[in-house]
């Protein structure tokens, strides 16, 4: 393993309490440094996080299922590795702050016009028809304003979706977020601040280095403790620990509470079920892979589980733990109503957190694919405080960690009593 990661495994304090505040906060402050690269495929920051994670269940006694607690899948996926240069009027833009790019583009190297469509000047279907018949758009980037346009408005649909064979499509943007992708278009979109960009701008100069991978491989981190009374049922609980990677070679995205604060949370229920509470059931830990690509990991872990499927109880899967200011909410709230009603009354009697706010189905995260299949799972996300998400903002200097220790608290309660 690398000094560097063993440096950052033996820096944390390990201390015997239920719920340690101050690790929590060293996890993340260390999930999200540099070193990591935003914990996506770009400089292995995914692979150095798996192992980080599976250093810190085998330093906590975690039983593992495989080989160094991992589970190995592959899934395509997307990625900008290079240049990541953007210039308007020969006015340098600054990624992650000015732009993004599309994460289905392809990459590009050249000198393209701008043309504007906004509400004033959407051309009808006939007109742009004979556009399209000249090539009018093939060395131009298209500027998509959709203030005061209809949504669902045809002409713009065809736009944003380059059916006119534009170079490249720009998208104006209030705030920028990112995400990744399996697939790659044949144009490249650009997500622009608005206000970083104007109509007097006439030419955009763009360099941008992108690389498909067809056979990414990533990972799960997963293990176990053994109940003391019921070893053949299961409670699994589960964080994903990737996040967005780089752009380019400067920006990354530190994704401290998308899931720094999950994977802190993880570890933290790992140590108080290892150190200083046996449980009556085995709590499988599993700490997804590959999560922002689409769910990938938790797919892959449930079509490949290395027990019955059937042995599940629950899962109680974390995601966004960083604040809770307003409270929780709890997806798939609304499908298993006896359960939530049960982590109700833990959180009305203890006074844990302000409101739990209940939800349906939905594929949001990790818990999807149990649910899917027949098994009772919860995805928990904090609210209020910080608005960070999906951004070069999210960061560990910010994330409040408002109500970690009785978000722990909660789950813990409610662990035992499954």
């Amino acid at each position: 393993m690398n000094r560097l990661v063993l440096f950052f495994c033996f820096c944390i304090p390990t201390v015997l309490v239920a719920q340690d505040i101050t690790y929590a906060r060293a996890l993340v402050d260390t999930l999200t440094t540099q070193y990591f690269s935003g914990r996506g495929s770009a400089n292995n920051g995914e692979k150095k996080a798996a192992n980080y994670i599976a250093n810190e269940f085998q330093k906590m006694g975690l039983k593992a299922f495989s080989a160094n607690y991992f589970q190995f899948f592959n899934s395509p996926i997307n990625t900008f590795p290079g240049a990541m240069d953007v210039e308007l009027d020969n006015l340098k833009l600054v990624a992650g702050e000015d732009f993004l790019v599309g994460p289905s583009s392809i990459g590009i190297n050249g000198e393209f016009q701008i043309e504007w469509f906004d509400a004033k000047n959407i051309p009808s279907k006939k007109r742009l028809e004979k556009m399209v018949a000249r090539n009018f758009f093939s060395q131009k980037f298209i500027v998509v304003d959709q203030e005061g346009v209809d949504k669902d408005d045809p002409i713009f649909r065809l736009l944003k979706g380059n059916s006119i064979n534009a170079a490249g499509i720009i998208m104006l943007k209030d705030k920028l977020t990112h995400s990744l992708s399996k697939k790659r278009k044949g144009f490249v979109t650009l997500y622009v601040k608005k206000g970083s960009i104007n109509k007097s701008n006439k030419i955009i100069k763009a360099d941008i280095q992108q690389k498909f991978m067809g056979d990414y491989q990533s990972q799960n981190v997963m293990g176990y403790v053994v109940g003391n009374e019921y070893p053949d049922s299961i409670v699994l609980l589960s964080a994903h620990y990737d996040h967005l990677g780089k752009m380019g070679q400067h920006v990354f995205f530190p994704g401290a509470n998308d899931n720094a604060s999950g994977v802190a949370m993880l570890l933290n229920l790992v140590k108080h079920y290892t150190q200083k509470e046996s449980p009556s059931k085995t709590i499988v830990f599993v700490a997804f892979g590959a999560e922002e690509i689409g769910l990938v990991g938790s797919q892959y872990f449930v079509n490949h589980l290395p027990f019955k499927l059937g042995k599940i109880n629950f899962v109680f899967n974390m995601d966004l733990l960083g604040t809770g200011s307003e409270g929780a909410t709890i997806v798939n709230g609304k499908m298993f109503e006896m359960h939530f009603e049960k982590l109700t009354k833990i959180n009305q009697e203890k006074k844990y957190l302000t409101t739990l706010k209940k939800r349906g189905k939905a594929a949001n995260s990790d818990h999807y694919w149990f649910s899917e299949n027949g098994i009772p799972a919860f995805f928990m996300y904090l609210m209020g405080g910080i608005s960070a998400y999906h951004d070069i903002d999210d960061v560990a200097k910010t994330l409040p960690l408002t109500k970690f220790e009785d978000s722990f608290r909660l789950i813990r309660d409610f662990v035992d009593e499954l």
